[in-house]
């Protein structure tokens, strides 16, 4: 069966079995025995934004050689790891701003003399075709070009690779996978929209059960619950570890992996947000030490002075563990969350709080937000939200 009869073959048969590849482009392309060296690129999410083709050259053996990488979103791919060596010339094509990849166009060249094979590719971004890569190019034989249907883009990439001995002619050939724009966009697990889940802008003042509605939104509504049983909320959202949510239930590498994106997402949104309406964001401010009678010099504070404190947190409940663990001044500020497990506050969400306001006092007493302090009084327009 002659090669290209042999490639359609499988070309059909992938199609069959994915649905997506557009068929080969129709170059001129055949191979001794009907050997045909493939390799099959795709972006894991997304589409192709660019290529980068090399090209090498083996003289003695009068061989022309192509290898191929894509670059998907931002990230560039590995090379397709097709027969390659002896580099002659590297180029690369990216899509403008958002642009991605909706076409492809190859030309093949020959020139007899030295029996070299030349291919150059052109890129159409979102429609609109580029310039050619400008590959080194002799006596152009055909082009031929594939477009996804309105609608979709590039996400894949076939290179096929024969050989003919007579006349050492070096072929290929490409089958590009076409996928919906907007199934893609549907796929992608981004952030949900707050205002449409009824939640604050500021998650910093999210309840548990807020939280749990934003987590069901995520479609992580399996750990809601021992989110809530640790009193994790929005202002212990944002200091959990990937330790944290394990121990919260969070056991598939990819669900934590994904939270920990989304989060980092939120987190930088809040602050744009806050930065734009000239909103400066606090998580948990310390009480007011005049007013619970405290001194400002908490290394001098008795266990019940640091008991006043928690109170007034809501953290009461673990008085009695600070008052039989002789937690006072002295040592508040070498307080770890591991020390706070030892001493069997469990939940997550109040060891958090604790270190957090234990960090924040400690902050302040040292003086180190002085010139943070002193904004407010600055811009009157700053207003911090609790």
């Amino acid at each position: 069966m002659p090669a290209r009869r042999v490639l359609a073959a499988l070309v059909v048969a992938l199609q069959y079995a994915q649905g997506e590849w557009t068929g080969i482009l129709g170059l001129n392309f055949e191979s001794d025995g009907n050997k045909v060296d493939q390799r099959a690129m795709q972006c894991p999410s997304g589409f192709i934004t660019g290529v980068t083709v090399r090209h090498g050259r083996d003289d003695d053996d009068d061989t022309d050689m192509y290898d191929f990488k894509l670059r998907c979103g931002d990230r560039w791919s590995a090379w397709s790891g097709m027969p390659f060596k002896s580099l002659k010339e590297e180029k690369s094509a990216e899509c403008p701003m958002k642009m991605h990849v909706t076409g492809l166009e190859v030309k093949q060249g020959r020139r007899e003399f030295g029996d070299v094979d030349t291919y150059d590719f052109k890129l159409q971004c979102s429609g609109v075709w580029q310039s050619y890569l400008g590959m080194k190019f002799y006596g152009l034989q055909e082009e031929q070009r594939q477009e996804c249907p309105n609608g979709e883009g590039i996400s894949g990439l076939k290179v096929f690779r024969g050989f003919i001995e007579w006349g050492d002619k070096d072929l290929y050939e490409y089958d590009l996978n076409c996928k919906s724009i907007a199934a893609n966009l549907a796929s992608v697990r981004g952030l949900p929209d707050l205002k449409m889940l009824g939640l604050p802008r500021n998650v910093l003042v999210w309840d548990g059960e807020q939280l749990g509605t934003w987590l069901d939104a995520l479609g992580l509504g399996q750990v809601v619950p021992s989110f809530l049983d640790h009193n994790i909320n929005g202002g212990t959202v944002f200091l959990l570890t990937e330790d944290h949510l394990r121990e919260l239930g969070l056991t598939t590498v990819g669900d934590r992996l994904y939270f920990i994106d989304l989060l980092t997402q939120l987190y930088d949104d809040i602050v744009a947000w806050s930065a734009s309406i000239g909103v400066q964001l606090a998580t948990h401010p310390v009480p007011p030490l005049r007013k619970l009678g405290l001194s400002l010099q908490p290394t001098s504070w008795t266990v019940k002075d640091v008991c006043k404190v928690l109170k007034a947190v809501g953290l009461e409940d673990y008085m009695e563990l600070f008052v039989e663990h002789r937690v006072q001044g002295d040592v508040l500020f070498n307080l770890t969350e591991e020390n706070l497990k030892e001493m069997e506050v469990d939940k997550i969400g109040d060891r958090l709080l604790i270190t957090d306001i234990t960090q924040t006092l400690y902050e302040q007493v040292t003086g180190w937000q002085q010139g943070e302090a002193a904004t407010p009084q600055a811009n009157p327009k700053l207003k911090q939200l609790a």
